[in-house]
């Protein structure tokens, strides 16, 4: 989980820190960022995005060598030109740069797992320039490698736990001499676990540094300026084996985890709609697999009827589409959801959180214009992204505004203006533009 980030020269950020701490009680596990439009929500996700992106860089460009097989050479470069954007990090990194900056940009993560705590660092311009990863357990703390151009040249510093011996530490300089700049080390040392056998990883590498990779690469995050989800293997362990909830197959041994997706999904349903009255799963045993499909019992016309969800409406679809994305913060990983209220009503997205936030063991950040969700949650989880009249940025807590009282209700302090983060405007006299746009149409003629 996420203790804190810092963003550099980072998009629209010139310099903020989100701090996610809960003072000595750790990490906050649900975190809501509000901002107006263009404050930079959206921006903030695409600092985590990349950071999950750079991690699998090597397996990226696998997938497109992959789809170079099995693309008609005529179609090829227009599909990879479409995909490219996403597989290649270093495209993706440089799209990350504030415009017009001659500075670097620096992203600094800060952590947690397994009860210790520690922060990475990625500096890029052209390409990765700079890369840090520091630790701190208990009474030990120290720097896991700091790597970096100087002179020209690539400069490592490694601790002295983090190899078994110089042979390979000597394999893992010609790693870097080959490819870093254009990837990052935690790629590097996530295609050398890809590559060789769990023996060797563990009699010739620190495992805790395999720790941490493991909670980075268990992040998920849901971006409106990617085309899908980006999550992981080990994400995808943790979540509950159902690539979808309305229709598919899963193994008999995990029936168990498709009867508590229905548990979940019956007490929502039936609680935020009148008209439905049972949700369930219609299943097909074939072998080792149980093939489902989920149906509504639905009152109409006065008469309870079973229906199809895929025939449900989109709304009802996307609320699906959420609570199943949403599941992995239950299992201990961290999930981000840029706009989550983007197609759905405020008071549903209301339910859904509240019914939910109590049971997160992992840690769910989400963004949204959501201002119901104030009247509920606790207002240390909420984040506000002010911008001033020179476009600087601030972020801070809810729970840093001296104003806050027990008996103040912080969606309407919210609403008018009083913690920033919501557009100001002057009412548009649309009488002036229509004579405007009037007068030019008659001298146009």
């Amino acid at each position: 989980m996420f203790t804190y980030v810092k963003l550099k020269n980072f998009m629209s950020f010139k310099d903020v820190t989100f701090n996610l701490k809960n003072g000595s009680k750790g990490v906050k596990n649900f975190v809501s960022i509000y901002g107006e439009n263009g404050s930079g929500k959206s921006n903030f996700v695409s600092s985590m995005n990349l950071l999950r992106r750079s991690i699998d860089s090597f397996e990226l460009l696998a997938n497109v060598s992959e789809l170079r097989k099995m693309i008609p050479e005529d179609e090829l470069p227009d599909v990879l030109e479409k995909i490219m954007g996403d597989m290649d990090v270093l495209r993706l990194a440089k799209s990350c740069r504030m415009v017009e900056c001659e500075e670097e940009t620096s992203i600094e993560y800060g952590f947690q797992t397994n009860g210790h705590e520690g922060y990475y660092i990625i500096n890029f311009s052209e390409k990765f320039c700079y890369e840090k990863l520091y630790y701190f357990t208990g009474k030990q703390r120290g720097t896991l490698f700091e790597i970096k151009f100087d002179d020209g040249r690539i400069s490592t510093t490694f601790s002295n736990k983090l190899f078994a011996n110089k042979k390979v530490e000597d394999e893992i300089q010609d790693e870097i001499s080959k490819y870093w700049g254009k990837h990052t080390f935690l790629s590097i040392l996530n295609k050398q676990r890809a590559e060789k056998n769990e023996l060797y990883i563990e009699e010739n590498y620190l495992l805790y540094v395999f720790d941490i990779l493991d909670m980075l690469r268990a992040l998920t995050i849901y971006h409106k300026k990617s085309s899908r989800a980006t999550s992981g293997i080990m994400a995808e362990k943790k979540l509950n084996l159902l690539k979808s909830l309305d229709i598919g197959k899963v193994q008999t041994v995990h029936e168990s985890l498709l009867d508590c997706s229905e548990r979940i999904l019956k007490n929502f349903f039936t609680q935020a709609y009148a008209d439905i009255k049972d949700v369930y799963y219609e299943k097909t045993y074939k072998g080792e697999y149980v093939s489902y499909r989920l149906y509504v019992k639905k009152m109409i016309g006065g008469k309870i009827r079973a229906i199809d969800f895929e025939n449900e409406s989109a709304g009802t679809q996307r609320i699906l589409e959420i609570i199943h994305s949403l599941l992995g913060a239950f299992c201990g990983v961290t999930v981000v959801y840029d706009e989550i209220d983007d197609g759905i009503h405020d008071l549903l997205l209301k339910s859904i959180l509240e019914s939910m936030v109590d049971d997160i063991t992992g840690q769910l950040i989400i963004t949204t214009h959501n201002t119901y969700l104030l009247e509920t949650i606790d207002i240390k989880s909420v984040y506000l992204i002010r911008v001033d009249h020179q476009g600087n940025k601030e972020v801070k807590c809810l729970d840093q505004y001296p104003r806050i009282q027990g008996t103040n209700n912080p969606r309407i302090m919210y609403l008018k203006g009083l913690f920033g983060g919501v557009p100001i405007v002057d009412s548009l006299d649309y009488d002036e533009i229509l004579n405007e746009l009037r007068d030019n149409a008659e001298g146009g003629e």
